[in-house]
């Protein structure tokens, strides 16, 4: 497993190619290229790869679209996975990284970049870090960013796993710093030893009926054992739960880590909480 580096474009970069542009990006704005215009074809090199593509063979697209495509064996392919679920990419300003959207519904905030906001997340972390929830990984990047050492990061759901393959924000997550384990964290977490990391990031969906076990205290005493004396730990909370069943997501989470043993060190709303093992 690791990324697969081939263009991949959004309406934005649609756009450019319609209008022939000299310059156009084919990794969603990270980079750009120069491209020659013959007809109606487009040739361009990227990645070391020389491409020539149809102008009339490009995705149709609106000012309402956002998805994103790749182009695998000549043909534009949209970045989508459908199974009992459906998974997609998708882009909401030009330059931003992509949001990751399961059965409609955005893993990601769509008022602003994902990587603006997993900064704003991610204000720390240091030595060995556990990550449960991998997602597209940024926020696994942006830990290396801030003073990870090694990463181990789980993620439960091979199709948003296949889908952070292409996307060109999420290429360093395949980092030799990180390792990514397919399968359930709750599961996984229970086979570590005690005391093996610096600081730990949980990443979990928004608290739902389904996500409920990655909320819970015995999940919380399995990160106050996994972390060393004075670690820390940071844990996502999505300002969306707070109309699970009336709940405020943030005051349970914080009864709870403190019952498991944890120090309460910030609540952030809308961001998360930071806690450290005493």
């Amino acid at each position: 497993m690791g990324p697969v580096i081939v263009p991949v474009i959004s309406r934005w970069q649609i756009e450019d190619l319609y209008n022939k542009r000299d310059v156009v990006s084919f990794d969603l704005e990270r980079s750009k290229s120069p491209v020659r215009y013959v007809g109606n074809a487009a040739r361009f090199s990227y990645n070391g790869i020389e491409y020539e593509i149809s102008l009339d063979e490009l995705p149709d697209v609106d000012e309402e679209s956002c998805e994103v495509y790749a182009l695998i064996e000549d043909k534009w392919r949209e970045l989508s996975i459908a199974g009992a679920r459906f998974y997609k990419l998708c882009v909401f300003n030009r330059g931003w990284a992509p949001t990751l959207m399961i059965d409609g519904i955005t893993m990601h905030s769509v008022l602003e970049n994902p990587l603006t906001i997993t900064a704003y997340k991610i204000e720390k972390a240091r030595g060995r870090v556990f990550e449960c929830c991998t997602g597209l990984g940024y926020t696994t990047i942006e830990a290396l960013k801030k003073g990870a050492r090694h990463i181990i990061t789980v993620e439960l759901d091979t199709n948003v796993l296949t889908l952070a393959m292409f996307n060109p924000y999420s290429r360093e997550l395949w980092s030799p710093q990180v390792d990514i384990a397919v399968g359930d964290c709750i599961s996984f977490a229970e086979t570590l030893r005690d005391g093996a990391f610096d600081y730990i990031i949980h990443d979990p969906p928004r608290l739902s009926y389904a996500t409920q076990r990655l909320y819970s205290e015995s999940l919380y005493r399995d990160f106050y054992r996994l972390l060393r004396r004075g670690g820390g730990l940071f844990h996502y909370v999505s300002q969306s739960g707070m109309k699970y069943r009336g709940l405020n997501p943030y005051r349970g989470v914080v009864e709870r880590l403190k019952r498991t043993g944890f120090v309460i060190e910030k609540v952030k709303e809308g961001y998360g909480i930071y806690a450290r093992k005493r």
